[in-house]
């Protein structure tokens, strides 16, 4: 009875460290969008109202609009919210949708890890590079990616654990509620 609640206990502990997860990405892209709005408009308004045109705000602009674009694929995993093709997907049998689910999964996962060496590498390159209109390290522009990244890997990680848990494979709890309902 007791691995149960262990194991019940680590299950509530592992999906409350993810919802917090999911709000930081959540507030995070929103912080970014609002930051973007700004900036554009500040952009606007000093170089056509001012005549004083802010160098700094095209830069800071692109390089949140890549932020965004990482944490934002990275926020839309466990949602599948990513653009798939399911016209041909959802007319296969269940068997071959689960084979195909497997193999993107695979492919996904090497290209994350694939992503995240060579954000690596990149790191280390420019280590010491700086953006030209504002004195801040390279590294802040890039960082995004790899968090972008990571955080795809942590979601799928989440998914197949979930799958896991609800194929009464990892949760005994799970599985005696499955075998209730079976009864």
């Amino acid at each position: 009875m007791s691995s149960i609640a262990e194991v019940n206990g680590m299950g509530r502990l592992f999906d409350g460290f993810f919802r917090m997860v999911k709000a930081a990405n959540k507030a995070a892209l929103v912080l970014i969008y609002s930051v973007i709005i700004v900036v554009c408009f500040l952009a606007v308004v000093f170089r056509y109202v001012l005549n004083n045109s802010l160098t700094w705000a095209e830069e800071l602009a692109r390089y949140l609009f890549v932020a965004l674009t990482f944490l934002g694929a990275a926020y839309v995993v466990p949602r599948n919210g990513h653009v798939s093709m399911d016209a041909i997907y959802l007319s296969l049998p269940e068997k071959a949708r689960k084979v195909i689910d497997g193999i993107v999964a695979v492919c996904t996962v090497v290209f994350l890890v694939y992503v995240l060496r060579a954000m690596n590498q990149s790191m280390a390159i420019i280590a010491r590079q700086r953006w030209s209109s504002l004195p801040l390290p390279m590294r802040i522009a890039y960082a995004p990616m790899t968090i972008g990244a990571a955080l795809s890997l942590a979601y799928l990680f989440e998914m197949f654990v979930n799958k896991i848990r609800k194929q009464g494979r990892l949760d005994p709890s799970y599985r005696r509620v499955r075998d209730c309902q079976r009864g």
